[in-house]
């Protein structure tokens, strides 16, 4: 970052990840678009299209204050609960869950739209509570209400997933907001007495579950994923085979393009390839992390810090999911994964950063909002 506050090495940083997703996208495509659609550059043409948008999404994110989202942080709300609605009644069923929303040829995911609206809301409240939001009617219940009501839609299509990563982010960003601890443990404690028995029914779920404790065995049927992605990353050793020679993309390992691009970026490049993946992610959430410690107020503090919070848990849960650590979910890898909904979300959310980075020349002779300018995971300790 330099003088003006300006992060040049984060724009260059999504730049370079997102660019390489489209060289990864393009090699793990090829051969099924061929198939399918007769022609083997169809994924990388929308996939271009996706990223030239995003590209002008990310420049008028970077240019609008940033303090604008503030005033629209419950209207912002509000369509992403209704888009999730939308998607319950007429959305589009892809394997037994409604995810998916068609308008005008064009089909999005309204959850990856939703994710960044609750953070703005809750940024907005946590300032609201001058960085202190430790009161129960006024900060903690309307945050938790809300996020409730996202998790509850959510699971309705289903999407366990995006639902537990929408709690999770909840409570880190309460937590980090001075909420009581009182407050978060009931909450989880209700939580947890509430999600496990449903989780539990849930033969999909169930069976994931079952599949990762017994890696060894159902290798045909709920493991297959999981398999044929260690297998992937296996075959690409330290250097990979290289650009465009990896044999899994070949109908062995489904979803080759979206959830399981890690495994291709592993096949074809190896060691170095998937380690760079993942050196690129953390250095953009490190930013965020600088970003948000020198915002000039208490909602730019939260607001990237709840960005940069989407993006290293998204990808560590996708990282953690091919590699066998988790049992298989629906996350796509942020900047490389296959999806334009996901693209554009993530790119606006990189604009957004640029331009609280930017504010940092404002802000620096300005009186500063309580909390403005502290360590980020600083926690002022409970009491009275």
């Amino acid at each position: 970052m330099d003088r003006s506050g300006f992060a040049y090495d984060l724009l260059c940083a999504t730049l370079m990840l997102a660019t390489l997703g489209m060289i990864m996208v393009f090699s793990a495509t090829h051969v099924i678009a061929k198939e399918q659609f007769g022609s083997p550059y169809y994924f990388i043409k929308h996939g271009s299209v996706h990223l030239a948008l995003g590209i002008m999404v990310l420049y008028i994110c970077m240019k609008v204050p940033y303090r604008v989202y503030r005033s629209l942080a419950v209207w912002g709300l509000l369509i992403g609960v209704l888009s999730l609605v939308s998607v319950l009644l007429w959305g589009r069923e892809v394997r037994g869950a409604r995810r998916w929303l068609s308008i005008f040829n064009f089909t999005i995911q309204p959850v990856e739209f939703v994710k960044y609206s609750l953070i703005i809301f809750i940024a907005d409240a946590i300032a609201r509570a001058r960085g202190s939001a430790n009161r129960l009617r006024e900060d903690f219940l309307p945050v938790f209400t809300v996020s409730a009501i996202i998790a509850v839609l959510l699971v309705l299509q289903p999407n366990i997933s995006n639902a537990s990563l929408i709690f999770g982010i909840t409570f880190i960003l309460l937590y980090l907001g001075r909420c009581r601890l009182t407050h978060l443990a009931l909450s989880y404690g209700v939580l947890m007495v509430v999600a496990v028995p449903y989780l539990y029914f849930q033969p999909h779920v169930r069976n994931r579950i079952i599949g990762i404790l017994n890696s060894g065995e159902y290798l045909l049927t709920q493991n297959w994923h999981v398999q044929q992605s260690l297998i992937s990353l296996g075959s690409g050793f330290i250097y990979g085979c290289g650009p465009g020679n990896g044999h899994q993309k070949y109908r062995f390992l489904p979803d080759a393009h979206t959830d399981f691009i890690y495994s291709i970026v592993g096949e074809e490049l190896g060691l170095i390839g998937t380690m760079l993946v993942l050196g690129i992610i953390i250095f953009i959430f490190y930013k965020a992390l600088m970003i948000a410690r020198s915002a000039p107020d208490t909602f730019g503090r939260y607001l990237a810090l709840g960005i940069g919070l989407i993006i290293i848990l998204t990808s560590v849960v996708n990282i953690a999911m091919t590699t066998g650590l988790i049992p298989t979910v629906g996350l796509p890898l942020p900047f490389v994964s296959y999806g334009g909904t996901s693209l554009l979300t993530s790119m606006a959310a990189v604009g957004i950063l640029l331009n609280i980075s930017s504010a940092r020349r404002y802000g620096r002779n300005r009186r500063r909002s309580p909390g403005a300018g502290k360590p980020v995971f600083a926690r002022k300790k409970e009491g009275g």
